[in-house]
């Protein structure tokens, strides 16, 4: 599976760091945040961050508008129907995390690849709230995304094998270096 349209649910410091890596990487990205004034202030934190790049002559003016032309906000989850691959990256509270697994399940494809980006959760326990574990991953991105090289690949006893694939081969394409942890 060829992972193009990626959805990113949380638009925090991390959450724009990593809608920012999938954009540079020429995937078109839909952000949702869970209140209007949250997405304005994510989306804010993705412009400063390419803003800074472009002062620094990292990347061009024309670079800059066609990354930002591939993020758009999403008001609600139904934004994410069209996503190959959906990425929480919501507070680390468990609670939280299902509650937005079970919610993203509703939207999706059911061949649609469903990532966490949890640092000290369990991806089983997470990926027991989705109809389909099958198609849950974690992939842990470290602060700040853009900059840093590593992402942990995380599988469970019950992920299916192209989707680990898939995820792996993906966070090479975003010129990152991936970690496969089970």
């Amino acid at each position: 599976m060829e992972i193009r349209e990626v959805g990113v649910v949380g638009l925090g410091t991390m959450g724009a760091g990593i809608a920012e890596v999938f954009a540079r990487a020429g995937l078109t990205v839909t952000a949702v945040e869970a209140d209007p004034d949250a997405l304005s202030r994510g989306m804010a934190i993705l412009d400063g961050s390419l803003s800074r790049a472009v002062s620094r002559g990292k990347l061009t003016d024309d670079e800059y508008a066609q990354i930002v032309g591939r993020v758009r906000p999403g008001p609600t989850m139904a934004s994410l129907a069209g996503a190959d691959l959906v990425i929480e990256v919501v507070p680390e509270q468990l609670a939280i995390k299902r509650q937005i697994l079970a919610q993203v399940d509703q939207v999706c494809r059911p061949d649609a690849i469903i990532a966490t980006n949890t640092s000290s959760l369990s991806v089983t326990a997470i990926a027991a709230a989705s109809a389909r574990p099958g198609r849950v991953v974690g992939m842990h991105f470290f602060n700040p995304a853009p900059v840093m090289r590593l992402v942990e690949v995380v599988t469970t006893v019950l992920t299916e094998p192209a989707a680990g694939q898939a995820v792996t081969e993906l966070a090479r394409r975003l010129g990152k270096t991936p970690v496969q942890v089970t």
